[in-house]
Parts: C-alpha cells; sequence; structure tokens
C-alpha cells in the first residue's frame, strides 16, 4: 500500500486524462488528486488549488507536473518549499503515474529516482527500433 499522496498538477485538462487513464489500466487510484491550470488562473489562484489538493502539510505527498518550467511546476516548486515531505517531478507521463500510484516503496531518493528512469525508459525512438529490425 502507498504511503503517499500524488497530486498531478497540468496545464488544462491534463491532469484529469492522466488520471482517468491511469484509472483505465490500474481500477480506482486512492488518494491521487489533480488540478489543472485554467486560463481564468493566476498563479496565485492555482497555487490555492494546489494547497488544497496537497491536503496535509506534513503528509507525504509526489507531485508530478507535465511540463519544466510552465506555470504549474514553478506554483509547485513554490509550494513544495512550504512541504517539507513532498517530492516534485516535472515531465509526467503515464509510465511515471502508473509507477507510482501502484508503487509501495517509501517516498526516498532511490525510490524517486527509479520513477525518474521509469519515465526516461518510457520514450523511445520506436521508428528506429522498426528500422532496425526491418530486412
Amino acid at each position: 500500500m502507498r504511503d503517499f499522496r500524488i497530486v498531478v498538477a497540468a496545464h488544462g485538462d491534463l491532469a484529469g486524462a492522466f488520471v482517468a487513464t491511469a484509472e483505465l489500466i490500474c481500477g480506482r487510484l486512492d488518494d491521487v488528486h489533480t488540478v489543472g491550470l485554467e486560463p481564468t488562473d493566476t498563479p496565485e489562484s492555482f497555487g490555492e488549488r494546489l494547497t488544497r489538493a496537497v491536503g496535509d502539510p506534513d503528509g507525504k505527498v509526489l507531485i508530478l507536473t507535465d511540463l519544466a518550467g510552465g506555470t504549474p511546476h514553478n506554483v509547485a516548486l513554490v509550494v513544495t518549499r512550504r512541504l517539507p515531505k513532498a517530492v516534485l517531478i516535472s515531465g509526467v507521463n503515464l509510465a511515471v503515474l502508473l509507477e507510482a500510484a501502484t508503487s509501495t516503496d517509501a517516498l526516498d531518493g532511490e525510490s524517486v529516482e527509479r520513477l525518474v528512469a521509469s519515465g526516461r525508459e518510457a520514450l523511445v525512438n520506436a521508428s528506429q527500433l522498426l528500422a532496425t529490425r526491418r530486412p
């Protein structure tokens, strides 16, 4: 059983789509929350919603954002400064979310590195793989 909350923060409906797709594969995911940046949001309003999604400020939380340098990521950086047990990974993909959501590991440096590695490994140049297998 995972002992940390997951918050996916992204532009528009992307966070919700990631979680809905992960649930299609895994079934219901407990303690996984989403925050989507809307065109009407300010960094402050998005930060307030992100803080609410995080919940207990002393709890363990993994925040996954869509794009390093984007508003969800930048706001999450500010929010995580106030959260001693928060980990922020940017550049989320479905592989990272699935790995995190089904994890039984502690939210420590080693498990975070495994999550990042799973995201990198999910990116492949399939055309190149196909080309090397053609006669």
